[in-house]
């Protein structure tokens, strides 16, 4: 983790830009319950500015408070037992991420912030998710998807349909003709904005409801009084950014293990090189004390599945597994 004495020239910015020059980088933003993904191909054509990227399907404008701070995570997956996500949350304090908190569909005006000049002429309408830390909002020109976002002003989006009415668009279930166009979605936080101008290849916007207004995962060593505004994931070791398994890559691990040394936790550096050793040794689980949480949980259980590439099955090994098996606390409910 990192606070920054000199914000020019922090950690923190210097992550950041690296990134978001990194096609291989994907990003999230928002918070649980609605979390928007950016994401593009190797080949994609995009374009940089100061601290942002904007491809035709999307984009992403950073504009990261002084006290920042960034912490690197890695967190089991529940749904491979050979899975796992990683990744680094920009944080800001608690009050410093606290958003509009609308509870009902909003007409804002026109956006001015649009990240393509096009998109300046379109009219951003708040979802009135509640969201704490994030404004979900919905931009569009076209006349009929107006027509229906006003329609629907002053409604609380969790009612029965409407929030499905408001973010679909294109052909009608039943066949017909196509009905209004799908509105983009603009995606706003304490650290800046993502736009969603198409959905698709990793770009989309994740809504799950029940999650709204949930903490963020204990797993996440995140300090107290600091809010996740904001993600990036770098390339993985084992995985592509839409899940699909790929050969196990050691440079791509080597790349994470070095940021992980820079913004991560050092206590629980220490306690990866402690199991990694134990393991090597064919020491058991019972030869080492760790702590309980689930933040040092979640990284034993990722550490072990990276060995099982790295090292191949052991008895040792599955001995540690069996005791560092995936639990609920140890989730990353905003990740896929």
């Amino acid at each position: 983790m990192e606070l920054s004495d000199d914000p020019a020239l922090s950690p923190v910015r210097v992550l950041l830009e690296e990134h978001l020059a990194l096609p291989s980088t994907t990003w999230s933003s928002g918070g649980p319950g609605a979390v928007a993904r950016f994401a593009r191909g190797a080949d994609e054509p995009a374009q940089r500015g100061p601290n942002s990227v904007v491809t035709a399907r999307g984009g992403l404008r950073v504009v990261l408070p002084d006290d920042t701070i960034s912490v690197a995570y890695e967190t089991p997956s529940d749904r491979d037992p050979m899975r796992w996500h990683h990744g680094v949350a920009f944080c800001v304090p608690d009050e410093a991420a606290r958003r509009s908190g609308r509870r009902t569909v909003t007409e804002l005006g026109p956006d001015d912030g649009a990240l393509r000049p096009p998109d300046l002429s379109g009219v951003l309408f708040d979802l009135g998710l509640g969201l704490p830390t994030v404004d979900v909002l919905v931009r569009t020109a076209d006349p009929d998807t107006l027509a229906v976002l006003r329609a629907a002003c002053g409604s609380d989006p969790h009612a029965e349909g409407v929030l499905e009415r408001l973010t679909a668009g294109g052909r009608r279930a039943d066949g017909g003709s196509p009905g209004p166009a799908a509105p983009q979605i603009v995606v706003l936080t304490a650290a800046g904005r993502m736009e969603i101008a198409a959905a698709g290849a990793g770009t989309r916007l994740s809504l799950r409801p029940a999650r709204i207004g949930a903490a963020h995962s204990p797993a996440l060593p995140v300090p107290d009084g600091w809010t996740p505004v904001l993600r990036l994931h770098p390339a993985h070791p084992a995985a592509e950014p839409d899940g699909r398994p790929v050969p196990f890559d050691p440079e791509r691990d080597a790349a994470f293990a070095a940021v992980r040394s820079e913004h991560g936790d050092p206590v629980l550096g220490v306690v990866v090189a402690d199991v990694v050793d134990a393991v090597r040794a064919m020491r058991g689980p019972e030869t080492l004390r760790l702590a309980d949480d689930p933040a040092t949980r979640a990284v034993v259980a990722v550490t072990l599945r990276r060995l099982a590439f790295t090292d191949g099955t052991s008895g040792t090994l599955a001995a540690w597994r069996g005791q560092y098996g995936p639990s609920p606390e140890l989730v990353d409910l905003d990740a896929e």
